[in-house]
């Protein structure tokens, strides 16, 4: 209840005990009545808008809102500007590229190939390849000529339509919270040695070359 409406009640209350203002009391009744409504509506208001300011706080990332693998990719694809087709094949890239049936591995594929989104040399190779802005996007990113021989080769199209490996779960998780692992641009397969490398799985891939 306003501030308002309790200042109004001891006055209308001492109008109702002095028969000179009864008069005067029946006449401000119905505006008393509209007030206290006023009164009430405005806390409830204050009330709603505070719950829904804490909901709103209480889910500062991604990661804390429960719901199904099929609204994440949802949102993926629209954040990434993504179709559903184009999301598939992405997906079928990293699990042929990354160690089979190894989260972390599939994590950091598809961790390297955002971070080509964010680098500038990548970024301007892929769209002298397919034109302006492609290489911002995950999907060209991951078919451009020359960096990943399942998709030249065709081996990822074994992959496509998985969406229930480990594998598939670490791409989700990844481009839904985009909680890094790596800062790496480039990798080669477990049994390539290279100097300052770093492998996330057993027979992981090797990652170097720092964005």
């Amino acid at each position: 209840m306003n501030k308002l409406t309790i200042d109004v009640l001891p006055t209308w209350w001492g109008c109702i005990k002095n028969k000179n203002y009864r008069k005067l009391t029946y006449i401000m009744l119905p505006l008393l009545y509209i007030l206290v409504i006023l009164g009430v509506s405005s806390q409830i208001a204050q009330n709603k808008l505070t719950i829904d300011t804490l909901a709103i706080k209480s889910m500062d990332t991604y990661a804390e809102i429960n719901i199904s693998n099929e609204d994440k990719r949802e949102i993926i694809l629209q954040k990434y500007q993504l179709t559903s087709d184009e999301f598939d094949v992405l997906c079928a890239i990293v699990l042929a590229e990354a160690e089979y049936n190894s989260y972390e591995d599939a994590y950091a594929v598809i961790n390297t190939i955002y971070n080509r989104t964010k680098s500038n040399r990548w970024i301007k190779s892929v769209n002298n390849k397919f034109g302006n802005n492609k290489g911002e996007n995950l999907y060209y990113q991951a078919i451009a000529p020359r960096q990943f021989t399942v998709y030249e080769h065709g081996a990822y199209k074994k992959y496509l339509g998985d969406r229930k490996s480990i594998g598939y779960q670490a791409i989700i998780d990844f481009l839904y919270t985009e909680e890094l692992l790596h800062n790496y641009l480039s990798f080669r397969s477990h049994y390539i040695k290279v100097d300052g490398s770093e492998t996330f799985s057993s027979k992981g891939n090797n990652y170097f070359n720092e964005i």
